[in-house]
């Protein structure tokens, strides 16, 4: 009897082993797993914004859908987008930052484009209408959330040479399956360009 109740005992014990063994990397691997997903995602703006700043053109513009959700083994994993710049050897370092909702202070993955361009990144908000963030501050930041309520799911890209100097304009819009507030006539392009001095306004 005592011989029978031993070996469920350590068939008990050998069973919760297996299963946090399991479990454990099943975590662990569903994150790096993740983690390069969000990488992939942000090295493809970064590319992106690369070649149009490298491109021999004046100007150039292009919006940027992000996705509503990354998935993680079958998980739903809900996100915030952060996009900052600061100053860099060669000029300007334009930053994406990725943190899951549930853990705000972490930072899930990042990726940066490093420039001779400067960068002016463009915020909106109801009370102050639009703003220029201040680079080089670790709190002004454009904060992206597809899960807000309008959807700050995109942004909006303006690359624009003046006098020789190429211009990175960076700034929050929303494509939905209804349409898009991105450009277009009085649509969000259109008002960032009227907000800037006449001097800086881009024209494509």
């Amino acid at each position: 009897m005592i011989e029978f109740t031993l070996s469920k005992i350590n068939l008990l014990i050998l069973v919760v082993a297996l299963f946090s063994i399991i479990s454990f990397f099943s975590l662990n691997v569903g994150k790096i797993f993740l983690v390069n997903e969000v990488k992939q995602e942000m090295d493809k703006y970064a590319l992106t914004l690369n070649s149009m700043l490298v491109a021999p053109t004046t100007c150039d513009s292009k919006p940027f859908a992000i996705p509503p959700k990354f998935t993680s083994f079958g998980n739903n994993i809900y996100y915030r987008m952060f996009i900052s710049t600061t100053s860099d050897p060669s000029g300007s370092r334009l930053i994406f930052a990725v943190s899951d909702i549930r853990t705000p202070t972490s930072v899930l993955a990042a990726s940066s484009l490093a420039t001779d361009s400067k960068i002016v990144i463009i915020d909106q908000d109801n009370e102050n209408g639009f703003q220029i963030l201040p680079s080089n501050d670790p709190n002004a930041f454009l904060e992206l959330d597809p899960q807000d309520v309008p959807p700050r799911n995109a942004f909006y890209a303006v690359k624009s040479v003046k006098a020789g100097l190429p211009t990175l304009y960076i700034f929050p819009c929303s494509i939905t399956a209804q349409g898009q507030n991105c450009s277009g006539k009085g649509y969000i392009k259109e008002q960032v360009n009227d907000f800037l001095p006449k001097e800086e306004q881009f024209i494509c």
